[in-house]
């Protein structure tokens, strides 16, 4: 892959080199059985969005499925792909033969050029490109590319943040790659690498194993990582242009996203009867676990098994894929979804919900409050050695005030993390107010090997107490005030 060129103090992003040239592989199922797709009729779907250089429609094993494309930069139509990797995704995704199959062959593909012939990324770039993904109709957006996550808080960074957060609160599952920076320390332990976008909250992160299920040793690791995709040493078509055989070798985490992508669309499409929170906990977590029980830094889950993501029961419900880390997803076009859990007739609620460092860091609440009612919150982990804070903020709350860290608007915090905060806190003025749970950060600077808890549930109760003022006293009838009976007794 060539050098990340930064264009933001924390974002720094771009696009590797497709695979290799070859000849038609003499397997070219063998991607789809090592995901558990084999078998599989082919499925129409939603679109899948490929954020890459391009897609190729004459490609055959695309042939008819290759929606208009657009440039992120300008929006304008584009046709074709002159580097040839968006083209070889776009095959582990939705290849449909001769020659080579991806993960769901019925599938559209809507190309968003995201990429110059640098493969360089800019912020710009990526979040005008999952913008047109939306308004064109994607069901997933591919993201190729990773890069350093520096400073998630800066402009840029802050920019392709809030494009995925709007693209998965309309019901999109938004995929990317965990990264190729790995390198094991000289003790042999190897170092969480926060990958850009894989590492930001909501998205479905893979990383690469290959096509025998054995886990790349260059592939990032770390809590954000969900799956590893079987796509290393498999084939994808090419455009004869990059190459005359038709056919690339493909490497790395980002044709390991391609693959997941492919997955995510079948789910989608053959388990409509289930939310897009509930297909994105599926194809995460009902995978074919390798390593540790449950989710560990180097696997996530396991092996991607579509087999199984479409056929068992849903998940219990864990809100990795709502989008409620801020007062903006609570308001607008999002406030149906986010009813107030107080309001000036509603004194006590409770609610259940569940909290991640790397995929969900915070939840929100807005509470309506009268003027000098006292609100009192409780939140209470499902583990003894839960690790939780709570914070209020007031009615002047910014949009992304929760993630940025702000204080102007802190009403009050615990300003540390336990497994039961509380908190009490009597407001001046009516309004909305609202109730941050949060947990600690992905990622320790003193132990970079810790690796947080995947969940942390919750038990939340918020209450309201109206302020009432003292009632004047009333004397028995017949019987003076004292100090009325003491001046007539002068």
């Amino acid at each position: 892959a060539s050098a990340p060129l930064a264009n933001g103090a924390g974002f720094a992003m771009s696009i590797g080199a497709p695979g290799y040239c070859t000849p038609a592989p003499e397997d070219g199922l063998a991607l789809a059985k090592a995901a558990g797709a084999g078998g599989i009729a082919a499925t129409p779907t939603r679109p899948i969005a490929v954020l890459d250089t391009g897609v190729d429609p004459t490609a055959p094993q695309l042939a008819g499925r290759v929606m208009q494309g657009y440039d992120a930069g300008t929006g304008a139509p584009v046709s074709g792909d002159p580097d040839g990797h968006g083209t070889e995704a776009a095959g582990l995704a939705a290849g449909a033969g001769p020659g080579a199959w991806g993960l769901s062959p019925g599938s559209p593909i809507l190309p968003i050029r995201i990429a110059g012939a640098d493969r360089v990324v800019t912020a710009d770039a990526l979040a005008n490109g999952i913008g047109l993904a939306v308004q064109h109709g994607a069901g997933v957006i591919y993201i190729s590319g990773t890069g350093p996550l520096v400073d998630p808080f800066d402009a840029p960074s802050w920019k392709v943040l809030r494009a995925i957060d709007s693209a998965v609160s309309f019901g999109v599952l938004v995929v990317a790659g965990a990264g190729d920076d790995n390198s094991p320390s000289p003790g042999g332990t190897t170092a969480p690498i926060a990958g850009m976008p894989g590492a930001l909250p909501h998205v479905l992160t893979a990383a690469a194993a290959t096509v025998a299920g054995e886990r790349v040793d260059s592939s990032n690791s770390g809590p954000w990582v969900d799956v590893l995709a079987p796509t290393e040493g498999a084939s994808a078509p090419l455009p004869l242009a990059s190459c005359l055989h038709g056919y690339g070798f493909s490497r790395g985490t980002s044709f390991a996203a391609a693959a997941l992508a492919g997955g995510a669309a079948l789910v989608q499409a053959r388990r409509p009867d289930l939310t897009p929170q509930q297909q994105y906990e599926l194809l995460r977590r009902a995978t074919d676990d390798v390593a540790e029980d449950g989710h560990d830094a180097l696997t996530g889950f396991g092996r991607l098994d579509i087999a199984t993501a479409l056929t068992a029961s849903p998940l219990p419900a864990e809100p990795g894929a709502e989008v409620d880390d801020d007062p903006f997803w609570l308001r607008g076009l999002f406030a149906k979804a986010h009813p107030p859990l107080l309001t000036p007739r509603k004194r006590v609620a409770r609610t259940t919900g569940s909290v991640s460092a790397a995929k969900d860091p915070s939840d929100v609440y807005p509470v309506r409050l009268r003027k000098r009612d006292k609100l009192s919150v409780v939140v209470t982990a499902a583990s003894p050695s839960g690790e939780l804070e709570l914070s209020i903020l007031n009615t002047t709350a910014g949009d992304f005030d929760v993630t940025n860290g702000a204080t102007k608007t802190l009403l009050k915090g615990t300003g540390g993390v336990s497994s039961a905060p509380t908190l009490a806190v009597r407001v001046k003025r009516a309004g909305r107010y609202y109730v941050a749970v949060s947990t600690i950060d992905a990622v320790d600077p003193e132990d970079p090997t810790f690796a947080p808890p995947t969940q942390e549930p919750y038990l939340l109760k918020v209450s309201r107490r109206p302020h009432r003022k003292k009632a004047p006293k009333h004397h028995k009838k017949g019987r003076p005030h004292r100090a009325a009976a003491k001046h007539r007794g002068r």
